[in-house]
């Protein structure tokens, strides 16, 4: 695979989503408010969760191709799911002095991105019936 197809592939991902980012984090502020950043928490969850199931499926199930592991994996699910936006927002929220609301909103994101990665992985090996051997 050349390096400009590895790129585009990536980009195309990438693209969807910080695009599928962008207005959760809209959403997310005319719906739920903008007590913590719940954009970024529910980013986090859906593109973790998103995650889960694509690696048991990119990888151990449809082998698709590395233009479509580097599409899906690395672009869509690592653009989708922000840990710089987590960190900025936390950091904002230490510096004026809301450390339980920062506490707060790392332990969620962490947490739940988590539990949403093993239920995606879950899903994908149990629930669709992949499950290996």
């Amino acid at each position: 695979m050349s390096t400009f197809s590895s790129i585009a592939s990536i980009g195309i991902g990438a693209t969807i989503g910080a695009t599928c980012r962008y207005y959760i984090g809209i959403l997310s502020i005319q719906y739920l408010g903008n007590g913590i950043p719940y954009g970024t928490l529910i980013s986090n969850i859906i593109g973790s969760f998103l995650a889960g199931i694509l690696i048991v499926l990119v990888l151990e199930k449809l082998y698709l191709s590395e233009t479509y592991r580097l599409m899906l994996l690395v672009g869509l699910a690592g653009s989708l799911t922000t840990m710089s936006a987590l960190s900025i927002e936390s950091v904002e929220m230490l510096s004026a002095g809301d450390y339980s609301q920062a506490l707060i909103n790392i332990l969620l994101n962490l947490g739940l991105s988590l539990l949403a990665a093993s239920l995606g992985v879950m899903l994908a090996k149990y629930g669709f019936n992949l499950a290996q051997g």
